[in-house]
């Protein structure tokens, strides 16, 4: 299943965008997320415009499920 979710303040990064593609996973079968860092909200929301016309699915991460 395609999914993202965002995250805010990370480190020197102001906005976190972790995306998982439905396939790639690490070698004990967890899925792996890809990373994009944004510095302001108008490429931020291009980018998740974008996701979600390639069919991504928001959802919370992990840490807080």
């Amino acid at each position: 299943m395609k999914a993202y979710h965002t995250t805010t303040n990370v480190g020197k990064a102001k906005y976190l965008v972790s995306h998982h593609d439905g396939v790639k996973t690490h070698k004990d079968g967890s899925p792996f997320f890809d990373l994009s860092i944004f510095r302001n909200k108008k490429k931020l929301k291009v980018f998740i415009d974008k996701l979600n016309a390639d069919n991504y699915v928001e959802q919370l991460p992990t840490i807080y499920l």
